[in-house]
């Protein structure tokens, strides 16, 4: 098997477990060890930019590169790699029918994210990343490259037809994000590692949601967590131990990269 380059991890119920403030301290370690030993570390999250600023559990953790957004925008120190928004046709569509109806739906930019309106699904993720309330028509002239709609998954195939040529990818109960029908991390993946120069077969990656699937797939190892969703366990080659018990670490040493 090639030599392992590069290292992609899920935010939340992989590097951060559900409801934590701080990282393990034992993947904390795993992560600086990938780096002394060579192999670069990315985040590979359904979240956009604008979030990350608000998850200080990453206060003091230097990534090499950031697939955000499920795969749609993503970029390294040195600028943007790819970026991918959303079809104007389906915002379109969309922006009058959320305003005949009381769905909470996030619209992401690269450097401002907003609700269309708050409710008791969203209110939590509207406080805890303090997204302003504003005007869901400045999607059809701003980039926007994700959606997410708070609601339950029986309602979502309803939405997903005012969303054309979307598609809805889940790692909460509480939403979906909405992507590109095309869209997915592999694709960001696919162009970060080509940036570096690269295969997939050079990549290892971690993650527990639906989201996370293909991205399990896709690289030369994929890695579910304990605790991960059964479509993350069933994609992937190797299951290891839960966020909470070190499974990141567990897994790094397994395959003898720290």
């Amino acid at each position: 098997m090639p030599e392992i380059r590069a290292a992609f991890f899920d935010i939340d119920g992989t590097l951060l477990p559900f409801q934590a403030t701080e990282i393990p301290l034992g993947t904390r370690r795993a992560l600086d060890q990938l780096r002394e030993n060579g192999i670069r570390i990315f985040l590979a999250t359904g979240r956009p930019p604008v979030h990350l600023p608000h998850l200080h559990a990453f206060d003091h953790i230097h990534f090499d590169g950031y697939v955000t957004m499920n795969g749609q925008y993503c970029y390294d120190d040195e600028g943007v790699v790819y970026a991918k928004p959303l079809p104007r046709q389906a915002l379109e569509l969309l922006v009058p029918y959320l305003a005949g109806n009381d769905l909470a739906v996030s619209f992401v930019e690269r450097d401002y994210g907003y609700l269309n309106r708050n409710n008791q699904l969203s209110d939590a993720f509207r406080r805890q990343m303090e997204m302003p309330i504003d005007d869901p028509i400045r999607s059809l002239t701003h980039p926007t490259y994700q959606l997410s709609a708070f609601l339950p998954e029986a309602e979502e195939e309803r939405f997903m037809e005012h969303c054309p040529g979307c598609k809805a990818v889940r790692w909460s109960p509480d939403f979906a994000d909405i992507l590109p029908a095309d869209g997915r991390k592999p694709c960001g993946m696919e162009k970060m590692l080509a940036h570096y120069g690269w295969t997939a077969e050079q990549a290892i990656a971690f993650g527990d949601g639906d989201n996370d699937a293909e991205m399990l797939r896709y690289a030369g190892i994929g890695v579910a967590m304990g605790n991960g969703k059964e479509s993350a366990k069933s994609a992937a080659d190797y299951v290891t131990a839960r966020d909470v018990e070190d499974g990141i670490a567990k897994a790094l040493r397994h395959f003898g990269l720290i």
